[in-house]
């Protein structure tokens, strides 16, 4: 069985507040466009190197209001007084509507609250303000894949890569949705290889999925 989400998730389960993700909340860019840099290079070594991340790149300014809400927040997120941070973050998105950041942490809140359906609404509402947002399309994802909805979260997923296609957390967990859930093991070991290409450190976990797909196949 393999171990779901477990070293890839933990940063990302962390409040989604630090300083580059702040400046990366707000609407979508004028001109998207992920196509010219989504080409990964590769180190002296012949390690893989990612593409800059597009959510990141878009930079914007956040009004200094938003920032102290979202502190606020972030403070109640810590001492695990979750209803306290889910009304700090509705009343920034309701002033600042166009800060995808805000709406993920949001969800993030509302899992944490066991409200799956509000968590759904509020990931929705970060990509749809901000469609560069990979890490609320991966959140969304697996969100969808615990309920049993696969094909929606193999859309999740994906569109997480069509907007960063060097995001690794998402080749893991496409990876996983396609060896455990739909039983697909060549896209399974595709991904799997992908995650691994792109990952900074060698995961020995993920090594004995790819060499146990390659036996089986």
């Amino acid at each position: 069985m393999r171990l779901i989400d477990m070293k890839f998730c933990k940063p990302l389960t962390l409040f989604v507040l630090c300083s580059a993700l702040l400046a990366a909340c707000s609407g979508n860019p004028t001109v998207p466009d992920t196509t010219g840099s989504a080409e990964a290079t590769a180190d002296e070594s012949g390690k893989r190197i990612a593409s800059p991340n597009p959510y990141l790149a878009d930079s914007g300014i956040v009004p200094s209001g938003a920032k102290q809400g979202l502190a606020r927040a972030r403070e109640h997120f810590v001492q695990q007084q979750y209803p306290a941070a889910e009304a700090e973050l509705k009343q920034v998105v309701a002033q600042w509507a166009v800060l995808s950041g805000a709406w993920l942490n949001l969800a993030k809140v509302q899992l944490k609250l066991n409200q799956p359906e509000q968590a759904e609404a509020s990931l929705k509402q970060a990509v749809a303000v901000n469609e560069n947002n990979v890490f609320a399309w991966n959140t969304l994802g697996v969100l969808l894949r615990d309920q049993g909805r696969f094909d929606e979260a193999r859309s999740a997923y994906e569109n997480a890569l069509s907007h960063w296609p060097d995001f690794a957390v998402a080749h893991r967990n496409l990876g996983i949705l396609f060896d455990l859930y739909l039983h697909q093991p060549e896209q399974a070991l595709h991904h799997y290889r992908e995650a691994r290409a792109l990952e900074p450190e060698e995961d020995r976990v993920l090594l004995g999925w790819i060499m146990d797909l390659e036996r089986r196949l």
